[in-house]
């Protein structure tokens, strides 16, 4: 089903254009060896259980309320230590210049603190393909809803006529609750659902939103 009506795309980060699954799974497993756990064998693993709120996530691999915060506190600095490594995903920079030359607004939105944040986009000089960069004010929360709430109501554009792309639960409940369009990118870090438009390719997003006329040799030029 074609949705040549969107005229603004609001990105996921992690996970969505950002290669980072293996790495967080990874990240994870340290701190889950430190409080003497069972690791997350495979990225496969992760996914099944990875969820929003991210204290579900943490209490569904052991880490519950009583080692929540000392757990996400460990997490975040280790994350932090390994900025850079992760790729951006296959087609990423094709497909935002692609949106781009068609005039689709696109911003950023990411359940990561802004300096954080800034740190992680650093090395891939992304900054410029959006309007604006949307981030979070508690680390432990990690809501993007009511940041993507404020934009959207400044945008002046209907919810009808905003994209919503990202890899969990919490970006399809968010588009729910704002009344945006949603699409499921399943290549990160959470399994797809089953019950929403999805894409394994981030090419694929073309597809719905721009003539295939107008985009030949994506795949190529990614």
């Amino acid at each position: 089903m074609s949705m040549g009506h969107i005229r603004a795309v609001c990105w996921d980060w992690n996970g969505t254009l950002l290669d980072d699954a293996e790495i967080c799974r990874q990240v994870m497993n340290a701190v889950l060896e430190e409080h003497g756990l069972d690791p997350l064998t495979d990225e496969h693993t992760y996914r099944s259980v990875f969820r929003f709120p991210i204290r579900d996530f943490y209490g569904s691999v052991g880490l519950g309320d009583d080692r929540f915060v000392a757990a996400a506190t460990t997490y975040l600095d280790l994350l932090a230590s390994r900025v850079g490594e992760a790729p951006l995903h296959a087609e990423a920079r094709a497909t935002l210049a692609a949106l781009h030359e068609r005039g689709i607004r696109q911003v950023l939105a990411s359940a990561t603190l802004p300096d954080a944040l800034a740190q992680q986009m650093a090395p891939y000089g992304l900054v410029d393909a959006f309007e604006d960069v949307l981030s979070i004010d508690d680390p432990y929360r990690a809501s993007k809803h009511d940041v993507i709430a404020r934009w959207l109501t400044a945008s002046d554009l209907p919810p009808s006529e905003v994209l919503i792309i990202g890899d969990t639960n919490h970006d399809r409940e968010i588009a729910d609750d704002l009344g945006t369009e949603f699409v499921h990118f399943d290549g990160g870090h959470q399994n797809w659902s089953g019950d929403t438009r999805r894409i394994v390719a981030l090419g694929e997003l073309l597809d719905l939103l721009i003539p295939i006329a107008d985009h030949p040799g994506l795949r190529e030029i990614a």
